[in-house]
């Protein structure tokens, strides 16, 4: 059963505290059920810097990717979405869920119980039931009211909750902040080793603390993408080993961000990596 995070346990997560052990689980992401700190939060044009980031990570291009849809065979089912919404891990079932709420003819309401069985089950992995429905996600991409939902999950579960993280470790650079963005829409924020607020917690130890707590930010970002780099190359989850071994470039980028000094996440961001290409404004 996946826990659910309270401010008490991201406040114990996030000072490195070690008397709250969650159970290893299979990774997955989860929706942070807790009122989300956005004093941590970039502005409406670093948002959007840092959103074009995540759709080349996710997509391949900086254009957001509403009508994307495949199987990627990582143990999470169907991915799909501006986000990389999974059909295994709750998120696509809460895209689904919305949207059917208001429009309730569409073609992906079919869909609803199988996801909402596979949101409780731990085989993410499972797509037997789910044939047709990265066909039904793909015709959906330039439907508005569809967008809008996937903008508005993507808030709630992923951009505020690390606003909200952000802002416990004292995070003040908008570089830092979309990081940890990335980080938890990639990792999610489960209970598991992988999720981002264990990546945190061992940057914390790894530093001696979090920026909160005195440490310098950029040396606590640094750390922050070494460790987060290495949970890619040998995650505990291992049925994502193959994909997220094959990531660690999205990693990359960041620390070339970092290198070019450009901690404020000022357009343009000249990105040339051996990876990745790409000029952002």
């Amino acid at each position: 059963m996946i826990r659910i995070l309270t401010t008490v346990m991201i406040a114990m997560l996030m000072t490195g505290c070690t008397s709250y052990s969650p159970p290893k689980e299979a990774p997955t992401k989860v929706k942070i059920y807790s009122e989300a700190d956005t004093s941590a939060t970039l502005t409406p044009t670093q948002k959007l810097l840092a959103e074009k980031l995540i759709s080349l990570f996710e997509n391949g291009v900086t254009t957001i990717q509403y009508g994307y849809a495949e199987n990627l065979h990582d143990g999470r089912g169907f991915t799909c979405g501006r986000a990389g919404f999974t059909t295994g891990t709750g998120d696509a079932y809460e895209v689904v869920k919305r949207y059917t709420n208001r429009v309730p003819s569409n073609k992906l309401a079919t869909y609803l119980p199988e996801l909402k069985r596979l949101n409780s089950t731990r085989n993410q992995a499972d797509v037997s039931r789910l044939t047709g429905f990265d066909k039904a996600w793909k015709s959906l991409g330039k439907d508005t009211t569809f967008r809008a939902v996937q903008d508005e999950v993507v808030d709630d579960w992923y951009y505020r909750p690390s606003a909200s993280y952000a802002s416990t470790a004292g995070l003040q650079l908008p570089l830092s902040m979309a990081v940890l963005y990335d980080t938890i829409i990639q990792h999610g924020d489960g209970n598991d080793p992988d999720s981002l607020s264990a990546l945190i917690k061992r940057t914390n130890t790894a530093v001696g603390g979090s920026p909160q707590q005195g440490i310098d930010e950029k040396k606590w970002l640094a750390k922050f993408l070494d460790v987060r780099r290495e949970d890619l190359k040998n995650p505990s989850n291992r049925s994502t080993q193959q994909e997220w071994a094959q990531s660690v470039g999205r990693v990359d980028v960041f620390k070339s961000i970092a290198a070019s000094n450009n901690y404020a996440l000022n357009a343009p961001i000249v990105i040339d990596t051996s990876e990745y290409h790409e000029t952002i404004v």
